[in-house]
């Protein structure tokens, strides 16, 4: 079944052999990694530490930054920290205290989820070292506030990746236009249809 999809990033579905069918709208995380590494590069940085979420986006991502930046030269990797995906408690003060094991690596890469990052800002708050780190982050930090609610202090003067994006006019009002009389179109709408209104047709 062909599938287009509009947030999957992870960078091993750009394989024609294994994913034929599938096809996507926004860039792999590679890409973002090379941007990452262009503005680590920019900063004048040449020694950072990287931070991931456990599973594939974090993971990838930090790989492919760590792959780009030995493309680019230039860049050391002070240390790769992985955090797990179910954390102990404490585990994000063992996290700070790792980073700060080279705390001359003040820049920090960070792949991870909103609820990590939150967790790390929170952490650098109680350790009493808000303004130690410079962040650059993912597209999973972004534009969103979510993160960063309250701990403004910890993540001033972030710098945060997001991929190019832009309203196409007229698709709001068409896609909100749709029902059950007037699409012909998609053959999966009735099933959107019940789940959406929690009903049968």
């Amino acid at each position: 079944i062909p599938q287009i999809s509009y947030a999957s990033t992870a960078p091993e579905l750009s394989d024609p052999g294994r994913y034929a069918f599938f096809s996507r709208v926004v860039p792999p995380d590679s890409y973002q990694a090379q941007a990452m590494v262009a503005v680590v590069r920019a900063l004048g940085w040449s020694y950072v530490s990287t931070l991931a979420s456990e599973g594939n986006y974090g993971e990838s991502g930090v790989e492919a930054f760590v792959q780009s930046s030995r493309e680019a030269g230039g860049l050391c990797i002070a240390q790769s920290i992985k955090i797990p995906r179910e954390p102990r408690p404490g585990e994000f003060a063992k996290v700070i205290g790792r980073l700060m094991e080279t705390s001359t690596a003040r820049g920090v890469v960070l792949f991870a989820n909103e609820d990590d990052i939150r967790r790390v800002l929170e952490a650098a708050i109680l350790a009493n070292l808000s303004g130690h780190f410079s962040w650059v982050g993912s597209d999973s930090w972004g534009a969103k506030m979510a993160p960063v609610q309250g701990l403004e202090e910890a993540a001033r003067g972030a710098i945060t990746i997001l991929p190019k994006r832009a309203s196409v006019p007229g698709f709001d009002e068409y896609f909100t236009s749709r029902s059950l009389e007037n699409n012909r179109r998609n053959l999966w709408f009735h099933e959107f249809w019940e789940e959406d209104f929690n009903c049968r047709l």
